[in-house]
């Protein structure tokens, strides 16, 4: 159970948009900020059967500390960031799967501003299947809502950005006409039905416009990600390592900045019709996961690359374990900022510094202080 593992410490985030229409004034103040030793004080270790079918078992908070399979990074460059991982040293999985994590927030959001600073992710292996999400509570699924930030399968290297919504959820092609010619997002909408009833529940689907997933995003450092959830729609942007704004380090987060520094967004998901967003998600909680196989991987996994390796994922999965090493979350932070109808002073997001992509070995430590039962 060696373990030298690559992680490097992380920033902090924030957003900004570019709409059609005159954008409205905006005043973010920080609510939530999920960092360091507190981290895990906010979270709860989901341990039940993976909902997608997975060869995986995830664990809870004890197992989770007593392995290894969460905690913080422990050299002093690399202090206080947070990992998440799989077991990549045992042959003998369990009967449901190889160990591994999901946690999902104690508190729910509705119109929010999360800014998730991630230096590395659990992509580029196949089997793997992570995910970055926002999953609505209170009804049964999906009609709560489900957003989906960051999420992929196997080799791929191109993020998918996905809503996940009840029959009747549609969005606007902002990428086509008459709207092809005002740079509303970076990526490609490639699904505009969000709803339950969709061929194959694809949902919405939004693809990146840069490799901003799995092995090159790794070696590039990871990145900073935003997303909004508004009245007026929702909205993701993937800020590379140098090109994180300064409104973002200072924890001053705009999305609609006059200097136009953030640009457009990777996603943008307009509902169409005259309907809000609003009743479709709702009180959202933020989850970190690694899941492996399950039917997205499975249902592909002969017509995929990965069917060189193995007959089936299940097979390579449970006889593989070296090849998850890399698959793990390293997490600077996650903050949460909402509208205020007032001026205050804001707090400047920690741990400011953009490490070279790819440096800093720092060896896994257990949870310690700052890692309890809820």
């Amino acid at each position: 159970m060696a373990s030298n593992i690559l992680i490097a410490l992380l920033v902090s985030a924030t957003v900004r948009t570019s709409r059609a229409q005159e954008p409205p004034p905006t005043n973010y103040q920080l609510v939530k900020n999920y960092t360091g030793q507190t981290f895990f004080d906010d979270f709860k270790f989901f341990s039940d059967h993976d909902p997608t079918n997975g060869f995986v078992k995830y664990v809870d908070l004890e197992t989770a500390n007593q392995t290894g399979l969460a905690g913080l990074a422990s050299s002093e460059t690399f202090e206080n960031a947070i990992y998440l991982g799989v077991d990549w040293w045992s042959l003998n999985v369990t009967p449901d799967g190889r160990p591994s994590t999901r946690v999902e927030s104690i508190d729910t959001f509705n119109h929010s501003l999360w800014v998730a600073d991630i230096k590395h992710m659990p992509g580029g292996v196949c089997g793997s299947w992570p995910a970055f999400w926002l999953l609505g509570q209170g009804a049964p699924w999906p009609q709560a809502g489900e957003i989906d930030i960051m999420e992929g399968i196997n080799t791929q290297n191109v993020n998918k950005m996905v809503l996940h919504a009840d029959t009747g959820v549609r969005v606007f092609n902002v990428t086509g006409a008459p709207y092809s010619n005002q740079t509303q997002m970076r990526g490609t909408l490639s699904s505009l039905d969000c709803s339950l009833d969709t061929a194959g529940n694809s949902g919405c689907v939004a693809e990146g416009s840069w490799n901003n997933f799995g092995t090159d995003y790794n070696a590039a450092g990871g990145s900073v990600v935003a997303t909004e959830f508004s009245s007026d729609g929702i909205k993701i942007w993937n800020f590379q390592r140098d090109s994180i704004p300064e409104n973002i380090v200072s924890g001053m987060p705009d999305p609609y900045d006059a200097s136009g520094v953030w640009g457009p967004p990777d996603a943008m998901f307009v509902s169409s019709g005259n309907q809000t967003f609003d009743k479709h998600f709702f009180d959202l909680k933020i989850i970190f996961n690694i899941a492996l196989c399950g039917d997205w991987i499975e249902q592909t996994w002969n017509t995929s690359e990965c069917a060189s390796l193995a007959p089936t994922c299940r097979d390579y999965v449970a006889n593989n374990p070296t090849a998850f090493k890399d698959v793990y979350w390293a997490i600077g932070g996650v903050q949460v900022y909402q509208q205020a109808n007032s001026t205050c002073t804001s707090t400047p997001v920690p741990s400011l510094s953009s490490p070279t992509p790819g440096s800093g070995h720092a060896r896994r430590r257990r949870h310690s202080r700052g890692f309890r039962h809820s």
